[in-house]
């Protein structure tokens, strides 16, 4: 039997459709943006902060209409691989792109898992962060094991709540606000609203997620580009928003700089003891559901390199009951858990995530500029053709990308080069046993990771329910 068929048996089920889609993408995103980044990103450049989340968002827009693309190309799981490899017809370069967001991944919903229990201790403060994490972590586990269905289905009622607990804050703040509290504006300079770009972008961070997903989303060509671009425009619309309040009803900037909780600092400016209430409901909803999105779209990484046989084959394996990578989503659960009580380094870690999203978000815009560029066929069967639109975007987002990489790198690289080794060995020794065994690398890379065989082509990828 081939490699081919085997993985027919290993593929996954389109159970998440557009609204679920859209809540991966912005309540993925909101833990850890909105309820700190808005107000510690303004230490360098003050209440002009605010410009900054809309310059960051225009480039955050850019890569999310260049995700939507290629995900009507490639609708399979993990998004930047399933791009980069496919269309180069190698898996090497798609590997090396997301080896480092594997640990980013891992990393990430453990340091949100212990933000959920920080956020917990509001209204019990005796808890311990750590194992409320860790508690966390176990019902999602158990969530995600159950399929994606349960996933959608839970994300979206986290989504539903988490919209109206900002929206409870912030519209009563929008009558509060003081003009002159935003002078002066620019407090930093050039170089000071150049600075807080970096912190800002982590903010919008997860608006690929869902690419991660795009095996088990429905009617990808349309949802997937709507799900990366409206929810991208959502998160810029909320923080927009947001940081409009918080700046207009604090006086001193400094505050919500220096402020672990900027969001319950400028809530208290005008709704006392029951702004610190909302915020901490609002932050206990965002990094729950934050973590939800971060363990459902990590899992896909691993099952993908073992689909496409450079890694451990029992990473592509699938529940016969609910149609999960257990193992794969074991492994995540394990380590992040471990992550929880073992949290020296995990600032750094964040910070290589951060690193390889930009590497990664760079690779798909320098991707998307390659198939208009070449006249590639892949072009003709995308879900829409906007040449012109996407080679501004393409253009802009490997630029913008690009350019934060040269301030992100900082402090990354004495980790991110030796994982980097890591995983080069990793495929080397699985691409020596592959050469072994004679595997036929073409017919791999003519599946998609995820998606059955016979509906890996265009005419039948279009089709599909709402």
């Amino acid at each position: 039997m081939s490699s081919v068929d085997v993985n027919d048996g290993r593929s996954l089920s389109r159970d998440i459709g557009l609204l679920g889609a859209v809540s991966t993408v912005v309540a993925g995103t909101l833990g850890a943006g909105l309820f700190v980044t808005l107000g510690t990103a303004s230490s360098t450049t003050g209440p002009s902060v605010i410009l900054v989340v809309v310059a960051s968002g225009v480039l955050a827009m850019c890569i999310a209409l260049n995700y939507g693309w290629m995900a009507t190309i490639f609708p399979g799981a993990a998004g930047s691989y399933a791009y980069v490899s496919r269309t180069f017809d190698s898996r090497l370069p798609g590997f090396l792109v997301t080896w480092s967001k594997w640990l980013g991944y891992m990393a990430a919903d453990a340091v949100l898992a212990l933000g959920f229990g920080s956020y917990l201790q509001v209204f019990y403060p005796s808890v311990d962060a750590a194992l409320a994490g860790f508690g966390l972590l176990t019902v999602l586990f158990l969530v995600n094991l159950v399929g994606s269905k349960g996933y959608s289905v839970s994300q979206n009622i986290i989504f539903g709540f988490l919209i109206v607990s900002i929206l409870v804050l912030v519209v009563p703040g929008l009558a509060n606000v003081d003009v002159a509290n935003y002078q002066p504006f620019f407090t930093g300079g050039f170089d000071g609203f150049v600075a807080a770009a970096v912190p800002l972008f982590y903010a919008y961070i997860g608006i690929a997620v869902a690419g991660q997903m795009g095996a088990e989303v429905k009617n990808p060509s349309r949802n997937l580009p709507l799900a990366m671009a409206g929810g991208t425009a959502i998160l810029i619309f909320l923080y927009v928003l947001t940081s409009v309040v918080i700046y207009g009803v604090v006086s001193d900037y400094t505050v919500l700089a220096n402020s672990a909780r900027p969001l319950a600092t400028a809530a208290e400016a005008f709704l006392g003891d029951t702004g610190t209430t909302i915020v901490a409901i609002g932050g206990l909803l965002a990094t729950a559901s934050s973590v939800h999105a971060v363990m459902a779209a990590g899992i896909k990484m691993p099952y993908s390199w073992a689909w496409d046989e450079v890694f451990p084959k029992k990473f592509s394996e699938v529940s016969d009951r609910f149609g999960t990578p257990h193992w794969s989503l074991l492994t995540l659960y394990l380590v992040a858990s471990g992550l929880t009580f073992w949290s020296t380094g995990l600032s750094q870690a964040i910070g290589i995530a951060t690193f390889s999203y930009l590497i990664a978000y760079a690779s798909v815009s320098v991707t998307v500029l390659y198939v208009l560029l070449t006249g590639s066929s892949l072009a003709d069967e995308a879900g829409f053709s906007r040449p012109l639109l996407l080679g501004v975007t393409g253009l802009v987002g490997a630029l913008g990308a690009g350019g934060l990489i040269t301030q992100a790198y900082q402090g990354s690289l004495s980790v991110y080069v030796p994982w980097i080794l890591v995983g080069i060995v990793v495929f080397a020794v699985y691409w020596y046993r592959g050469q072994q065994r004679d595997v036929d690398v073409e017919a791999i890379l003519a599946t998609l990771p995820g998606v059955p065989s016979d509906e890996y082509d265009p005419a039948i990828r279009r089709t599909g329910d709402d």
